[in-house]
């Protein structure tokens, strides 16, 4: 791979811009703080600043300049990365919405804003590392980060536990990858990945392969992909419902986007491995299940276990499918906060909601919004879900994978089976003859994301259309 370096005036100021931007963000954030401000300003202004940070990231880069290096080659920007950096900042910012406004379950905390700020700087740095040894230390900036969020309100019991428990986890993954640094260093002589694309077509050694496959494997590990999954179930059941959303989605496409952009370097056989363990748990352990957030746990174990597969082949269609994964979770788990102003005995004030039978709402269209993400997420047309997960079929047939497709379709069809279940306790609430409204700030965003959701299939050929302008 060759990388050129622009010589575009604005390259020079792109970075530092982002950096200046992130940085005016948390010192008003910390000002407002020790002031004594509203939460909710507080919340409100940092939405406004991380969208700004968004618009000008998006007007800053030029997608024709599209392989340079900065930072003496530490990070490396190109056409591949770049759109998902705008993704796991858009999630970021919509997901942190729901702070902005009172709720029943008061989940405001002061520090909140500021620990996802840090986060999101590990976020959209994640995918354009350039070298081992910054890897190590960017997803330590995520990962840490996401500990303390996890456990930041320290009065809720399993919210510490949950946290302590990721903390230890991860911290053995980072194990792996301080230890794939090294035989990759000890291999190649640098931890650079340029030099080690220029290594391996000089020499074609399988050692730097094998060093790769425990780094693949740390990450893995984090992302809580089979078979290194147990410790997820459990971190996702203790967490605050709010966390879980947030921690079960932004991490996973940071780490699965990096192995994207650079899985020339990745075994095939071991993400392929890892497909097959994931979508056979994913689809099977659920069947015996009743708590809910186990359930989504396992689903989205499952729909990352179908992104291996164009992450093997670094065919477009895992732009299409992650989008619309990310717009089918954020309205799923919109639509469950929604829904925690209505339970009567809620399970605690973090999780009120455990168990599926506790899905019982007076609010029609919320309950309507609910079922047509999992309608989604069994991938029945014309929601998104479908249209990501014919994409991916299609692009495997293309490549004559053909028992790799097969297995998506066989186990959708069996995972169907649980989510029918929820369904058909969320079609309960239509036969309620009352109804209750929502906080309206809520339903705004919940109706702007219920509109793009419904007409993905109008927006997905532009999508497309740039997509291969971009990678022609």
């Amino acid at each position: 791979m060759v990388m050129h370096i622009t010589t575009d005036n604005n390259m020079r100021v792109r970075f530092p811009l982002c950096t200046m931007t992130f940085s005016m963000v948390i010192i008003l954030t910390i000002y407002i703080a020790f002031n004594h401000a509203n939460i909710y300003h507080i919340n409100r202004l940092a939405s406004l600043g991380l969208t700004y940070v968004t618009y000008t990231a998006y007007n800053s880069t030029d997608l024709r300049y599209s392989l340079f290096t900065v930072y003496n080659d530490w990070f490396k920007t190109n056409d591949t990365n770049i759109p998902l950096v705008y993704t796991q900042m858009i999630l970021v910012i919509l997901l942190l919405i729901y702070t902005t406004v009172k709720q029943r379950y008061d989940m405001s905390s002061m520090w909140m804003y500021l620990l996802i700020i840090i986060n999101l700087m590990g976020l959209i740095l994640f995918p354009m590392v350039n070298d081992l040894l910054l890897l190590y230390i960017i997803i330590e900036l995520q990962s840490y980060s996401l500990y303390i969020i996890t456990g930041v309100h320290h009065k809720s019991y399993n919210a510490t536990r949950g946290s302590m428990l990721y903390f230890v986890t991860g911290g053995i993954a980072s194990i792996g990858i301080l230890l794939s640094s090294y035989f990759v260093y000890n291999t190649v002589g640098s931890c650079n990945i340029n030099d080690m694309t220029n290594y391996y077509a000089i020499h074609n050694a399988s050692s730097l392969f094998d060093s790769l496959d425990i780094l693949v494997l740390a990450l893995i590990f984090k992302m809580g992909l089979a078979p290194l999954h147990s410790w997820s179930m459990a971190v996702y059941n203790y967490a605050p419902t709010y966390m879980t959303g947030y921690i079960s989605m932004v991490a996973k496409v940071s780490m699965l986007s990096w192995i994207y952009t650079n899985s020339n370097l990745i075994h095939s056989d071991l993400l392929m491995i890892v497909f097959y363990l994931s979508i056979i748990i994913a689809a099977y352990k659920p069947l015996f299940q009743v708590n809910f957030k186990t359930m989504l746990a396992y689903s989205g174990m499952l729909n990352f276990g179908y992104l291996l597969l164009p992450v093997c082949l670094q065919d477009p269609s895992y732009y299409i499918y992650i989008m619309q994964y990310v717009v089918t979770h954020m309205l799923m788990f919109l639509c469950l906060l929604a829904s925690n102003e209505f339970i009567s005995k809620p399970n605690s004030q973090w999780s009120p909601i455990v168990n599926v039978n506790q899905l019982v709402m007076p609010n029609k269209l919320l309950s309507m919004c609910l079922m047509l993400c999992f309608f989604s997420l069994i991938g029945i047309p014309p929601t998104p879900g479908f249209y990501g997960k014919f994409y991916v079929i299609q692009s495997l047939i293309k490549y004559n994978f053909t028992v790799e497709a097969l297995s998506i379709v066989m186990f959708s069809v069996i995972a169907t089976y649980y989510y029918a279940y929820v369904i058909k306790q969320l079609a309960t609430n239509l036969l309620i003859p009352y109804s209750q409204p929502i906080n309206k700030s809520l339903a705004l965003i919940i109706s702007m994301l219920l509109v793009f959701f419904i007409t993905y299939f109008v927006y997905m050929f532009n999508l497309l259309d740039v997509i291969s302008i971009i990678l022609s």
